[in-house]
């Protein structure tokens, strides 16, 4: 994938990066460990459009362990950290 610039724009400002923490509003502390589209994975995305689809892959501790493997679409996800 070419440089963050190119990917679809939309009402958010709020970019995703692979490796940074949120605050998810169902899992609390969250880290991104993986930002995939189809295939490919990237280092960042911006919250895209319908056409788009991002996939984020998130680790969160719930219930006193690590579990690694979450999953959302990008929409979902910024809507849960925003």
């Amino acid at each position: 994938m070419g440089d963050s610039d190119d990917l679809p724009g939309s009402d958010s400002d709020l970019a995703i990066e692979h490796g940074e923490t949120y605050d998810h509003s169902e899992h609390g502390q969250v880290k991104v460990t993986g930002i995939w589209k189809g295939v490919e994975q990237v280092d960042k995305a911006h919250h895209a459009n319908e056409k788009d689809t991002f996939i984020v892959r998130y680790s969160a501790e719930i219930n006193g362990e690590e579990v690694d493997g979450l999953t959302d679409t990008l929409d979902e996800f910024v809507a849960a950290v925003e």
